[in-house]
């Protein structure tokens, strides 16, 4: 890669190199990608027709006598990369720019009519002392710089966040230490976003889903009073007025755990027929149906044999549900839950 294509950011993230390949798939020859790079570190990706962001985090370095024990490391800090991808051919690098704080994952970062909205949590980011807060911040690129113009701050004072969503001129952040406040935002007004209600349950939303209607879907973990995870939980959320969110239902399995709360690409929810798919302990799928105010089971679907059948996707071909484990794939009927076919893997 030649140096010209390489950029420089103003304030260094660490010793790496970021490179950004691009191919065009209906060519003949895929080529070298076009390289462009930048040095510096990154592990969050995000994406919109005309944006791509790199996203990475920058701790301090705390400086210690030989003779002392080493210290905690200092502050995070997230930093941005912006690269141009709206004409065809390899990406632009335009700007970049940093907010304090330690990031969750892509779904706290979104973009819209021109700004960026970030979020994430500062301080004690494991949530064990009362110092750590989560912000929402939105930046606006001015020239080689992406530069906060607003912000929301002190949200979850003691905890951190588990999950977030953007839905336009709306934000949904869920923070957690004992108790699972899921706070509403207007961000109509980058520069003076703004808390408009906020619900307090036990346990966590790990990951959030809109439905239709004004309804969120959470999936996570229920927990006690003290905070102790008691199993998998799913929620569905009234969040049409944003003053007064409220939870409509709830589907908990005592002591088990979910893929989908840590990797979405576990999830599968059908808005036209409100058919929600979940692997749920040790790779079984629960087949839930949500409607406008309940959830319900429809049954589960398992894969014979072990280690290789744990279910990893489910997808919907027709009407028939395909579910996709080392083992094989299975047809169910997501109605009922009965088995259509059955292939095993060669």
């Amino acid at each position: 890669m030649g140096c010209d294509r390489l950029s420089r950011p103003s304030s260094g993230s660490g010793t790496s190199m970021l490179t950004v390949l691009s191919f065009d798939l209906g060519a003949d020859r895929l080529g070298d990608g076009a390289p462009v790079s930048v040095a510096a570190d990154a592990s969050t990706v995000y994406g919109t027709a005309a944006s791509l962001y790199l996203v990475g985090e920058r701790t301090a370095t705390v400086a210690s006598p030989r003779w002392r024990m080493p210290r905690p490391p200092g502050p995070s800090t997230t930093e941005i990369y912006q690269f141009d991808v709206a004409d065809p051919g390899p990406p632009r690098y335009v700007a970049a720019g940093s907010v304090p704080g330690q990031l969750l994952n892509q779904y706290a970062l979104s973009e819209w009519q021109g700004h960026l909205r970030v979020a994430t949590t500062s301080g004690d980011t494991g949530g064990a002392g009362p110092d750590s807060f989560s912000t929402v911040y939105a930046l606006h690129r001015r020239g080689d710089t992406l530069q906060p113009v607003g912000r929301v701050s002190g949200l979850g004072r003691g905890e951190r966040i588990q999950s977030v969503r953007f839905l336009g001129a709306t934000a949904y952040v869920v923070t957690f230490r004992q108790t699972d406040p899921l706070y509403a935002m207007d961000l109509t007004d980058p520069a003076a976003p703004r808390v408009t209600g906020e619900l307090k349950i036990n346990g966590w939303s790990a990951y959030l889903h809109p439905v239709p209607d004004g309804r969120l879907l959470g999936v996570g973990q229920e927990a006690d009073d003290q905070g102790r995870a008691q199993g998998f939980q799913v929620s569905l959320f009234d969040v049409h007025d944003p003053a007064r969110p409220t939870r409509l239902a709830r589907y908990h399995v005592p002591g088990g755990s979910s893929a989908a709360e840590f990797d979405p690409h576990a999830f599968l929810y059908r808005p036209d027929t409100g058919l929600l798919a979940l692997p749920v302990d040790g790779g079984a799928v629960r087949l839930l149906r949500v409607s406008a105010r309940q959830i319900t089971e429809v049954g589960t679907v398992t894969h014979p044999g072990t280690g290789d059948s744990v279910v990893t996707r489910s997808l919907v071909i027709g009407e028939s549900l395909w579910t996709v484990s080392g083992a094989g794939l299975r047809a169910t009927d997501p109605t009922t839950a009965r088995t259509l076919a059955w292939v095993p893997s060669t």
